[in-house]
């Protein structure tokens, strides 16, 4: 890559969900201060504004997780955020060197609740999944990356990705 520190190429790895399905997880999302509430899509609204109003109302710092200008300074690469344990985890294994100290196994530690799919108004409608996906590429810069990203040789571990993704029947929270 073109960007180094002290001579040593830097790259920024972004993990790259489904747009929808990161949306509404991000609909689901609560925080007990209270800065953060779960919301339901305005399926019904009367008017597209109105409905792309609800879809901003989900964003938990989605606009400030990640922006263009950072490719100004590093070189950016994604994966498959469903792969993060496959194709990406082997580029590391490549790339990085072995801890000098082991660290404890590692503990997951669930950020929000389970989905209720059944009661996300968004997959009943084919017409506002479409326009969703399209609102979210076209005006977060996140989405917009990962759409130009996936599939293509800045792609870290794709090749695994496709059939992870393919095979993958989990429901993520």
């Amino acid at each position: 890559g073109h960007n180094k520190f002290h001579q040593i190429p830097l790259e920024m790895h972004v993990p790259c969900r489904d747009p929808i399905d990161h949306l509404m997880s991000q609909c689901n999302y609560a925080e007990p201060t209270g800065k953060f509430v779960k919301q339901d899509l305005a399926c019904d609204a009367a008017t597209e504004e109105e409905y792309f109003a609800s879809v901003r109302k989900c964003f938990v710092y989605v606009n400030e997780r990640y922006n263009h200008d950072l490719e100004k300074h590093l070189d950016v690469k994604c994966y498959d955020f469903k792969n993060q344990f496959g194709g990406y985890l082997d580029y590391l294994n490549e790339k990085l060197e072995n801890r000098r100290y082991e660290a404890e196994a590692y503990v997951r530690r669930e950020t929000n609740d389970p989905r209720d799919k059944e009661s996300e108004c968004i997959w009943k409608r084919p017409d506002l999944l479409e326009k969703t996906r399209n609102y979210l590429i076209n005006n977060v810069d996140y989405y917009g990356f990962c759409d130009k990203c996936l599939g293509t040789e800045n792609e870290i571990g794709k090749s695994e990705a496709a059939v992870v993704a393919e095979g993958d029947t989990s429901v993520s929270a």
